[in-house]
């Protein structure tokens, strides 16, 4: 799931039609790659035959690549590589590095999972494509200003694996620094979440709903992310299959992710 926060560069430019508005929209340009660090940071609480917590912190070193794009969309690929992974009492999805790639649309909305570490998407398991990409908060459409909120829904039913999220996005701010212009755009979104995940007593089955939140800052300059910090929090339902045999059990289960997106470079 910390597949949710990785993203290609942003551009927010001006509008023709309006002196007062300003247009949301992803820049994809073929060959163009982004180096950032990201952090998730994970803690969860349940109740399942006993109480128990637990948390994991993983930090990514992670390249995106533009492999190709039209007017409406783009195939981008993203590599992710842990560079330290700590884990106390909860399995992080970061041990291993991996990569993906997605067909996306014009106002980031994930269209397909096209591969998984170069394995093509209809040979893998639904529970393991319904998290990636699903992190990308969507842009407005039309032009908007200071204040301005918009709203996209998405639907992912993949097998046995369902999300539905609804997300409000708000442009906060206009402003300028050191650095040059910046917009500052938050989002909130909810909905019903099911899968499928490890824990200490075996393989589980969560149904629930979850909600996020997220702060992003981006560059009207150069048109890049300069930073993006998301939270999502959930209660869930929870059925376990122990990993040793025996009987399914049956509890709840509280989990808080925090992403942290901290961009390096770009190379055109």
């Amino acid at each position: 799931m910390v597949v949710g926060v990785l993203l290609v560069a942003i551009v927010l430019l001006l509008s023709g039609c309006r002196s007062d508005s300003v247009s949301l929209d992803y820049q994809y340009e073929e060959g163009s790659e982004l180096n950032y660090e990201l952090v998730a940071t994970a803690k969860s609480s349940w109740d399942i035959a006993g109480r128990g917590e637990g948390s994991y912190r993983v930090t990514f070193d992670v390249t995106e690549v533009v492999e190709s794009n039209d007017d409406d969309e783009a195939v981008i690929t993203i590599s992710l590589t842990p560079t330290d992974v700590v884990e106390r009492g909860l399995p992080s999805p970061g041990n291993s590095p991996r990569s993906f790639t997605l067909r996306v649309g014009s106002n980031g909305e994930v269209l397909e999972v096209l591969a998984v570490d170069d394995v093509p998407a209809e040979s893998l398991d639904p529970d393991q494509l319904v998290f990636i990409g699903t992190y990308r908060p969507p842009l407005a459409l039309d032009p908007v200003t200071l204040r301005d909120t918009w709203r996209s829904s998405q639907e992912v039913q993949m097998g046995p694996v369902f999300q539905q999220v609804e997300t409000l996005g708000t442009l906060e701010a206009l402003d300028r620094d050191g650095r040059g212009e910046y917009a500052r755009i938050d989002y909130s979104g909810d909905g019903p979440l099911s899968f499928t995940t490890t824990l200490p007593q075996g393989t589980a089955e969560l149904t629930g709903s979850a909600t996020t939140t997220t702060e992003a800052t981006f560059d009207l300059d150069e048109g890049l992310l300069r930073s993006s910090d998301s939270t999502t929090e959930g209660t869930f339902e929870v059925r376990v299959v122990p990993a040793l045999g025996g009987a399914p059990i049956t509890g709840t289960l509280d989990f808080e992710l925090n992403l942290d997106l901290d961009p390096r470079s770009v190379a055109g």
